[in-house]
Parts: structure tokens; C-alpha cells; sequence
């Protein structure tokens, strides 16, 4: 386990070839490629990455070596303000949201925060870094290349040098394993999937992971967990504490028709219970690393669909506050037999985030710079999560 006040663990910059033209990969002065070494994946070898990281070599790796450097995020009062991630509001241009009719990106420069414009104008090339150094283009109050040095983002105008970095705690998979094991058998409800699954997560409990953390809970609110494209879900100490009630296990006919089928069913564990009994595992809300015993499969990002594919390497499990029955997905029949989607069921899949690599301690201190949230693809990578906020102080 490891507690650090720099902020260094976050992906590439992200000024793609994709967004602003052809990419050509760059070198140093003597000729040798410069590659940013977080870089967000399919992004290593950027033109504009690569510019960056030769005016400040220093960069590589830190969390200025990340799309947040130059992009920007989802449009403040419009349909894609909680679109926190710059790389989802990026690729809404190749990827359209029909929820999003406001806001949306119409050309790549629309992707860009006031930094990475500046580059683009002045000419998105090596100089051009150098001809913005003395400008503030965000209006903080702090010149470009001061923050840049400072580990502060230059095109935000919330990031600066006179705010204090978040403490926060980092931990591996093997300091989550030397914590108390939960394991838990239980019911996952999805929403639009055709199947629900009954399945065995093992992990820890949150109220476990956080008393071996160190965080002093006095006065916390609760907890927001976030995946690695900044999806987050809110949840109250109560949540944290609370003893779930028993689920009940349920055995859905045989079907003829493969698309009424509506269940994933886990083995063993499977016959070792008959319909209608209740499941006697105590169920919490956890940070899961297996299912079924395996290793979570890593969560990645899918350029096909544009959407977070996978569940690990840490998955956030809640049950359901109301144990019920499983039913089909949203646009699966009616078939008036039962078991088709019933909107008051507690539908907890959609809760449990996948790809969990933060955790920030409500509420925030006041003073702090958060850490960033926003991108945590080399979080995944490493097999590593984040806790700070409330509670997290540097000296425990």
C-alpha cells in the first residue's frame, strides 16, 4: 500500500492525429522517438503526444502526459455536461449519442480546451509549444509553462499551482488480497442485457478496504467509485455499513425459444440450491476482484461500440436493497409468462461499476486539487486502486 501526494499515475495526451490530422510519430534532437509512456491506447505514438513530450521531457508519464492536457470534456448546461471523460466526449464525434442532442462536438477543434487551442493556432508543432509558454490560456492567473513544471493543467482554469494536490492512498492487488476476504453468491439484475446472472464475487467489503486504508470515517458522507472512463456512482455510509437482505434464488423454465431465456446460472453453486430458497451468503457492498474464482477480465475501452467492455479488474458490488426475481431485458418479448421486465424490480447491475479504479471519500476537502477522476486507463493497466478525499491525510 502506498500514499503519495503526486498525481502521476494517469494516461497519454490524447491530441490525436484521429482529431486533428495525420499522425507522424516524433523524435528528440538527436533523432530518437519520444514516446508518452501512459499514453491512452491506440495514442502511444502521437504526432501531438510526442511534440509535448519533447519540449517537456520531464512530462512522461505524470498525469500532464494524458488528453486532459489539451481536451476537453462535455459542455457545461448541455445534454453532454456529465460527460466527464475527454476521450467519450472526443470520440461522440465517430460514436453519436442519441441522448445527446446538445453540446455535441461537431468538428475536432469543438474536442479542444483553450491550451490545446492555443496550440493548434500558433501553429501544433514544437515551436508552437514554445511560442505559449508565457501565456496564460486559461486566465488562472499562472502562466502556461509554470504550470506545466508544477504538474497543473494549463487549460484548466481549476487546476493551479497555489492548490494543494489531493493526498491519496494507492493499492495493489496484493494488498487488497491481504485484507479480509467477503465472497458472496447472488443476483445481478441488468436492465437492457437479455441475461441476468447468478453469480459469486469475492473480494473485500468497502467498510473493510477503507478501516485497512486508514481513512478516518468521522463526519464522511459516503463514497463516489468511478471506472477508468469517469463513470462514477454515489453511495452513503449507509450503504457502506449496511447488512443487505438475503437474496432468493429462482429457477426459470426451460424455454424453446433461446431469446426467451433469461438467466445465467453459476456453477457450482448452482445445484446447491432449489427453487424459492434463500441464499444464506451475507451480502455487502464490496470491491470484487474474482467472479467465480476466476481474475475479473480487465475492462478496456471498445473502439467498435465506443463503450467500456469488461468488469476488472475491480468490480463495486451492490445487491439488491429489495431481493426479487430476475426478468428479461427491456426490449426482450412480453411473453406474459412471468418473467418478462418488470421497471420496479431493483435492477443493481447497472450500479456495480465496472472497471473501478476510484475512490474518492465524500465530501472533498476544501483547498484540494482532486485527483484525477476523470481517466484512470493506466489505473486499469496497473492493476491499481485509488482512494482520497475526506479522511485521506498525508501523515497517516
Amino acid at each position: 500500500m502506498r500514499r503519495t501526494g503526486a498525481l502521476v499515475l494517469m494516461v497519454g495526451l490524447c491530441m490525436t492525429g484521429m482529431m486533428l490530422g495525420a499522425c507522424s510519430s516524433g523524435s528528440d534532437n538527436d533523432g530518437a522517438q519520444l514516446v508518452s509512456s501512459r499514453s491512452y491506447s491506440g495514442h502511444e505514438t502521437d504526432a501531438d503526444a510526442n511534440n509535448f513530450v519533447n519540449v517537456y521531457p520531464e512530462m512522461v508519464g505524470t498525469r500532464l502526459d494524458d488528453c486532459k492536457t489539451c481536451h476537453r470534456a462535455g459542455v457545461e448546461g448541455t445534454d453532454t455536461e456529465k460527460i466527464y471523460n475527454v476521450c467519450d466526449y472526443c470520440h461522440l464525434l465517430e460514436f453519436p449519442d442519441d441522448k445527446s442532442e446538445t453540446g455535441v462536438p461537431e468538428t475536432f477543434e469543438d474536442t479542444l480546451n483553450v491550451y490545446g487551442l492555443a496550440y493548434l493556432d500558433a501553429g501544433r508543432d514544437q515551436e508552437a509549444l514554445s511560442i505559449i509558454r508565457a501565456a496564460d490560456t486559461d486566465g488562472d492567473g499562472y502562466a502556461n509553462d509554470v504550470e506545466i513544471r508544477d504538474l497543473r493543467y494549463p487549460g484548466d482554469a481549476d487546476s493551479r499551482p497555489d492548490q494543494i494536490l489531493s493526498p491519496v492512498i494507492e493499492l495493489s492487488l496484493t494488498d487488497i488480497e491481504a485484507m479480509p476476504f467477503h465472497e458472496q453468491f447472488m443476483l445481478m439484475v441488468t436492465t437492457k442485457q437479455q441475461f441476468d446472472d447468478y453469480v459469486t464475487y469475492s473480494g473485500v467489503t468497502i467498510s473493510d478496504l477503507l478501516d485497512a486504508a486508514g481513512v478516518d470515517l468521522d463526519g464522511a458522507e459516503g463514497i463516489t467509485v468511478f471506472a477508468p472512463d469517469g463513470f462514477g456512482k454515489d453511495f452513503s455510509m449507509e450503504d457502506i455499513t449496511r447488512k443487505f437482505p438475503n437474496g432468493v434464488f429462482y429457477k426459470t423454465p426451460v424455454f424453446d425459444d433461446p431469446l426467451m431465456e433469461l438467466v445465467n446460472y453459476s456453477e457450482p453453486l448452482f445445484g446447491a440450491y432449489q427453487n424459492g430458497d434463500e441464499i444464506n451468503d451475507p451480502l455487502r457492498l464490496m470491491l470484487a476482484f474474482l467472479r467465480d474464482g476466476a481474475l475479473l477480465d480487465r475492462a478496456y475501452y471498445d473502439a467498435a461500440s465506443g463503450k467500456l467492455t469488461g468488469e476488472g479488474p475491480y468490480r463495486l458490488i451492490i445487491p439488491q436493497l429489495v431481493p426479487s426475481r430476475p426478468d428479461r431485458g427491456k426490449s426482450y418479448g412480453p411473453y406474459g409468462d412471468g418473467w418478462d421486465y418488470d421497471p420496479d424490480i431493483d435492477h443493481n447491475a447497472g450500479a456495480c461499476v465496472r472497471g473501478a479504479c476510484v475512490i474518492r471519500v465524500n465530501p472533498m476537502p476544501e483547498g484540494y486539487e482532486e485527483f484525477d477522476w476523470k481517466n484512470g486507463w493506466s489505473l486499469i493497466e496497473d492493476g491499481t486502486v485509488v482512494i482520497y478525499g475526506y479522511g485521506v491525510s498525508p501523515d497517516r
